[in-house]
């Protein structure tokens, strides 16, 4: 057989779940096909000389399909979340790489809008989800981001303690601004501290500081508010 690639777009979504799931099982990962998949019709075969559905514009030995194991070994990530997340992307538009997605006898093409659908194939692909890419060439090629890192994960333990130890310091210092400052009354707009002061001392500094420290307590808690409101489609 002819040395092959695996089209760059899919060389970077498996990039990409490596990057979000550093410790993933890749015993269930795929490329290039197997006897049994080169005796049938599949994006797993090289396209210049296997069967496949679509024969692209280019010359080049390529496959158009990867198997990634579902079990991403990441505490609050899931394949189900991950294929959720990209075909949320590929309904609104953002995402046009892929043409279908299969996982756990289900799947979803672009040729009928990403509707879920029932899969009866041999393999119910229960151990690994597949992507198929496009074959334009355009497309194919690209290595632009696949957003996996924005995709919310569930908080751990750890992470609601990591979070909570955070908010807790920004508010102490708070805190503790105020007792230092008992005359900056911290409901009046910057321009007004002057007058609470015991001396002259302009306190704009001062209330740009509590301003910050404030925002960061909220930012804090916004987090964790969005990262313990996974949804799944």
């Amino acid at each position: 057989m002819a040395d092959w690639i695996l089209v760059p777009c899919l060389v970077k979504l498996r990039s990409e779940f490596t990057t979000i799931a550093p410790n993933r099982d890749k015993s269930s990962d795929g490329s290039i096909g197997d006897s049994a998949h080169q005796a049938t019709q599949s994006d797993h075969n090289d396209d210049e000389v296997g069967n496949v559905p679509i024969h692209d514009a280019d010359k080049i030995h390529e496959v158009h399909a990867i198997d990634v194991d579902v079990d991403l070994r990441e505490p609050g990530l899931t394949m189900e979340t991950v294929v959720q997340f990209l075909l949320r992307r590929c309904r609104s538009g953002a995402e046009k790489r892929l043409r279908y997605i299969i996982f756990n006898r289900r799947i979803w093409q672009q040729s009928n809008g990403w509707k879920q659908q029932s899969y009866s194939g041999a393999n119910p692909h229960d151990h690994h989800a597949h992507f198929s890419s496009s074959y334009t060439t355009s497309l194919e090629a690209s290595t632009a981001s696949w957003h996996l890192e924005d995709i919310p994960v569930a908080l751990t333990s750890s992470d609601k303690s990591w979070i909570a130890g955070e908010i807790n310091k920004v508010e102490e210092r708070v805190w503790d601004f105020r007792l230092r400052n008992p005359y900056t009354n911290v409901n009046q707009p910057a321009g007004d501290f002057q007058r609470y002061a015991p001396s002259k001392q302009p306190l704009n500094d001062l209330s740009r500081q509590i301003a910050e420290l404030s925002e960061q307590v909220a930012q804090l808690q916004k987090q964790v508010a969005a990262l313990t409101m996974v949804q799944v489609d």
